[in-house]
């Protein structure tokens, strides 16, 4: 049998290293973080339907949920956690799979606005609308 177009030939054989090639491994990511910062975990579709939970020292267990490439959680590192190599163990249900990763955590953590900061924020836009308001009537007036 011969193939009319070479094309033909790189096609069928992309498409059998397609089918030939694995799973994407699991995924812990970001890496690295630091303390406080989400971590999103996944399985990378090889679980399956069946279920898998991750299992940490940082976060203890998590179940994953069904998302839009396989099963997966967020989860936060807490505010504890010490600066280092920890392990992530992804299992699949029962019986099936079992996946490792780690996740470094160095040292800092996640900076953003706390419930003082945002009320002293509020406080000042209040002040600000207060002074412009009056300005303004002062104006109003001053102008009849």
């Amino acid at each position: 049998m011969k193939l009319g177009h070479p094309a033909v030939v790189a096609l069928l054989g992309a498409a059998a290293l397609g089918a030939a090639a694995p799973a994407a491994p699991a995924r812990v990511e970001p890496d690295p973080v630091v303390a406080g910062q989400r971590v999103h975990l996944g399985d990378g579709g090889r679980c399956g339907a069946g279920g898998a939970r991750a299992v940490s020292t940082l976060f203890g267990p998590v179940a994953l949920r069904p998302g839009a490439h396989g099963l997966a959680a967020d989860v936060r590192v807490p505010e504890r956690a010490a600066p280092g190599r920890h392990t992530v163990t992804i299992r699949c249900a029962p019986g099936g799979e079992t996946f490792t990763e780690t996740l470094t955590v160095r040292r800092g953590r996640v900076e953003g606005v706390d419930v003082p900061q945002a009320a002293g924020g509020l406080a000042l836009l209040v002040l600000a609308g207060g002074a412009a308001y009056l300005l303004r009537r002062r104006g109003a007036a001053a102008r009849s």
